[in-house]
């Protein structure tokens, strides 16, 4: 694997490490900051990657390690949790992060076949971080009418993802 392999490889598993990190910390605000000091080892372990194995399991390995590098620096901490209780929760966490990821996908598969109008209004709100009162200022309707048509869109996003998951599709 080059290193320009190497580096595509850590940048396209980010969320799913997010997604890991977080289930094992269930700490969002430290999560951040154990996803960057999990992507400096990789990047300074780099040499260290053996090329038959799979990149997922070394990098989910090298956040699992970090996790608990994390939760021994705040033991002294009163509500933190106990890395025995992390070490059997890692394979849970690496299922549910893989998960995650398959529902993104089918996500985006599900925003695509929405209407021009419901797909601009999700960008608007949730790329954009659109005020719901704003919205409503700029579509001329009430903030009530926006938040319902909001809440309808997710129902069928939702849906979609729940029917395509049993499916079996991806994308």
């Amino acid at each position: 694997m080059t290193s320009d392999q190497y580096i595509l490889a850590i940048t396209a598993i980010q969320n799913r490490l997010h997604a890991y990190i977080l289930s094992l910390l269930a700490d969002p605000v430290a999560t951040p900051d154990v996803l960057q000091e999990t992507n400096l080892v990789l990047i300074r372990k780099a040499d260290d990657f053996q090329i038959d194995a799979s990149f997922e399991s070394w990098a989910y390995n090298t956040a699992r390690f970090q996790v608990l590098a994390h939760l021994r620096d705040r033991k002294r901490d009163r509500l933190v949790l106990h890395e025995a209780f992390a070490e059997k929760l890692a394979p849970v966490a690496e299922v549910m992060a893989e998960e995650t990821e398959r529902r993104v996908q089918l996500l985006g598969g599900c925003v695509e076949r929405l209407s021009d109008e419901h797909k601009s209004l999700l960008h608007k709100r949730y790329g954009k971080e659109t005020a719901i009162a704003t919205l409503a200022e700029d579509l001329g309707k009430t903030t009530s009418a926006i938040k319902q048509v909001l809440y309808r869109i997710r129902n069928l996003l939702a849906a979609c993802v729940k029917e395509r998951l049993q499916e079996g599709t991806v994308g």
